[in-house]
């Protein structure tokens, strides 16, 4: 009886083997694909059912002048830097607010909707929005893209600007058109085959835990540490199959 669980403690700690992760997908192969396939065109059907979206795109240009002798490459670096400000500018609360009080729209919404990037090495940043309507995310986007314009060119009462960095530093070159609609159906349909692969992988773990008899000569000879002598085969006489007796 020791032997016997001292068998029992090996095999349980033995862990699954390349062959036995093969032999439980060969098991339930059908299974799997079932949940894949279901899945995966799950995220693709609601692709195509769930309400559109438009994105707008618009694009400000970052200039510096010094009005001093500094070198050109200077000013362009610095100009080059001062991007990635214009980028956090664009989203602050100071934009967002009078962008909310003028649409008609919440500042989280317009948060939530709103994106602003630069590439590395220009001087350009891409702004876009997003709506279920092209032409309310074009008038939002240019709101945003002008608001954050008047915002940085404002003037204190003592004729000094309000932020000395991008005054006069920020220009509209590429205002907002009406929103194209955006696919999501290579994103639905990836969620969909990640959940399949989630939910088959969670019912063969289900399905092999609860499942508590031999699978092999193999595995009966391994725990119990006893030779398997004979086996009854799996056979189906012609006259079963034809509904004979």
């Amino acid at each position: 009886m020791d032997e016997e669980n001292k068998n029992l403690e090996v095999e349980e700690s033995r862990g699954l083997t390349f062959k036995d992760i093969l032999f439980i997908i060969r098991k339930h192969w059908i299974a799997i694909v079932a949940f894949l396939v279901t899945c995966t065109a799950g995220g693709f059907i609601w692709s195509r059912v769930e309400s559109p979206t438009y994105k707008s795109t618009g694009t400000i240009m970052v200039s510096y002048e010094s009005g001093s002798a500094t070198a050109a490459n200077n000013e362009y670096a610095f100009a080059s830097n001062l991007t990635n400000t214009v980028v956090g500018f664009i989203k602050t609360n100071t934009i967002l607010d009078k962008v909310s009080a003028e649409m008609n729209v919440s500042t989280e919404t317009l948060s939530k909707n709103l994106t602003a990037a630069n590439s590395s090495g220009n001087l350009l940043v891409t702004v876009s929005y997003t709506s279920a309507d092209p032409a309310k995310s074009k008038d939002i986007l240019n709101c945003i893209m002008n608001t954050t314009i008047a915002t940085a060119n404002e003037i204190k009462a003592d004729s000094k600007p309000v932020y000395h960095m991008l005054y006069n530093n920020l220009n509209v070159i590429d205002p907002a058109q009406d929103g194209k609609k955006v696919s999501h159906t290579l994103r639905n349909t990836a969620i969909g085959g990640g959940a399949g692969v989630v939910l088959a992988f969670l019912f063969v773990l289900i399905w092999e835990l609860s499942d508590n008899t031999f699978k092999s000569t193999e595995e009966i000879e391994r725990i119990l540490n006893i030779p398997v002598l004979a086996g009854i085969p799996d056979y189906h006489f012609d006259d079963e199959k034809k509904g004979g007796k």
